[in-house]
């Protein structure tokens, strides 16, 4: 099966898209779509459409069988908030208008699943989703490992993630597993 996960944002949007297949996660592509406005007389629409489309290719061009979201937590100034929401808006009719399920996981859900640690730090969170998925995404794509966190969480709520014999689960384990990298 395969899945992208999306983080939102109207200035930079993550995904990834894992597939799962026999309990064993593969990465297949992530990235971060960053709209940009042509002109300062372009419209808040126009980067609306630029998700949307960015979106709509990456389901048909990946095969994509299911989505997951992140949902929106507060913001404390009102006009994120409000374009905030017309993306996700925008993203989540790209999904339903191909007939896909969609799926919504708070952030603090995200991290708990996947660090074992509701309050963790997009570090924390990074670390985890390179130690699962045997990658290395750098510090500039967080919106990516943010996204691809999105993913692993929505299989692991169905219940299918099997993480890989070496991969630590979280902090502890790691350090367990790795004495020699800590500094005293």
């Amino acid at each position: 099966m395969r899945i992208i996960g999306i983080d939102p944002g109207s200035i930079s949007c993550g995904y990834g898209i894992i597939e799962e297949t026999n309990s064993n996660i593969s990465i297949i592509n992530f990235g971060i779509i960053k709209p940009r406005l042509k002109s300062r007389t372009s419209k808040f629409s126009e980067v609306l459409k630029i998700l949307y489309d960015d979106i709509f290719n990456l389901l048909i061009e990946f095969n994509i069988e299911e989505a997951a979201i992140e949902t929106q937590f507060y913001h404390k100034n009102a006009q994120s908030l409000m374009k905030l929401t017309q993306a996700r808006t925008s993203i989540t009719l790209a999904v339903l208008n191909l007939n896909l399920p969609i799926y919504e996981y708070s952030p603090r859900e995200i991290k708990q699943s996947v660090t074992s640690n509701g309050n963790a730090t997009k570090k924390s969170v990074r670390f985890m989703v390179n130690s699962i998925l045997n990658i290395n995404i750098e510090k500039k794509l967080t919106d990516a490992s943010d996204a691809l966190a999105v993913a692993l969480c929505h299989v692991s709520k169905k219940g299918k993630l099997v993480l890989q014999k070496n991969s630590p689960r979280n902090w502890r384990e790691f350090i367990e597993m790795n004495p020699e990298r800590i500094i005293s």
